[in-house]
């Protein structure tokens, strides 16, 4: 499966994108929001192991590559998956060499479109860092809502949702 927006592509996550998921997770400038350091390689293959089980797991979503399509350079990393069965949850990892760039908000974009085209109801999930002002603008330009703050794997924690019943 792949999604094309108007600057990004998205592809279904495969084995052979170890290589490119490591770039990200082992990143502490990446992961100072979503696991607080940067992982070892082995943290790293046991998260994209699972990455891509839920993958495999989820038809129509899952995680995804994302690219920018006038090069082709590997940007990040997406997911779209189901939490139940009125629940999928948004995320998003990106280098830092192209954040601020506009790529987060045509990747929510994506994924939205992903949701709708597969005609999901329920609600939209997006857990996002409450230092993370940038990642909590793209969710809100899209109408996501705080939801609750809490702490999720003893992190600080914003639950962002947007229903999508309509």
């Amino acid at each position: 499966m792949e999604v094309t927006g108007k600057i990004i592509r998205l592809n279904r996550l495969c084995a052979g994108d170890f290589h490119l998921y490591s770039r990200l997770a082992t990143n502490a400038d990446v992961m100072k929001y979503i696991t607080g350091k940067g992982l070892t390689l082995a943290e790293a293959e046991d998260r994209f192991l699972k990455a891509l089980a839920l993958t495999e797991s989820n038809p129509g979503a899952g995680f995804f590559t994302v690219r920018n399509i006038p090069n082709g350079d590997f940007i990040g990393i997406a997911k779209l998956v189901q939490l139940d069965d009125r629940q999928h949850e948004v995320g998003y990892m990106l280098l830092p060499e192209f954040w601020s760039q506009g790529f987060a908000t045509e990747l929510v974009k994506c994924l939205l479109d992903i949701a709708r085209d597969n005609r999901y109801k329920g609600e939209l999930t997006g857990i996002v860092d409450p230092a993370n002002p940038a990642s909590i603008r793209v969710l809100t330009k899209f109408g996501f809502q705080l939801f609750e703050t809490g702490l999720m794997d003893g992190l600080a924690a914003a639950y962002y949702k947007l229903k999508i019943d309509k």
